[in-house]
């Protein structure tokens, strides 16, 4: 598996992030603030290596947990020069504080 057959899943709409050492399937999370929470990460450095979290304090439920996991381990089996390139858009995001910062436009 791919990152990006795994973006573009059909039967289970995930939402990942990506950082230079890993992925993560993330959740919405139950807490006052909203935001989303990893429920497994995905090594992108280590082959097999990925780790399921608690899923209980997010809007997901065991079947797509489940679903997540089986998913994370598909990828991790999956060797690392097989993968593909995983886009991160986080650093135009980083760039545009920066920026607005610079600029005094909090």
């Amino acid at each position: 598996m791919t990152y990006e057959e795994l973006k573009n899943q059909k039967d289970f709409d995930v939402n990942l992030h990506y950082s230079v050492s890993e992925v993560a399937i993330l959740a919405q999370s139950l807490d006052t603030f909203g935001g989303d929470d990893p429920v497994v990460t995905i090594s992108k450095v280590e082959p097999f290596n990925y780790h399921p979290r608690d899923y209980r304090d997010t809007t997901l439920d065991l079947e797509d947990w489940q679903e997540a996991v089986k998913l994370a381990q598909e990828l991790a089996m999956t060797p690392l020069n097989e993968r593909g390139k995983a886009i991160n858009h986080d650093w135009i995001k980083r760039a545009q504080r920066a920026l607005h910062g610079i600029l005094g436009r909090e």
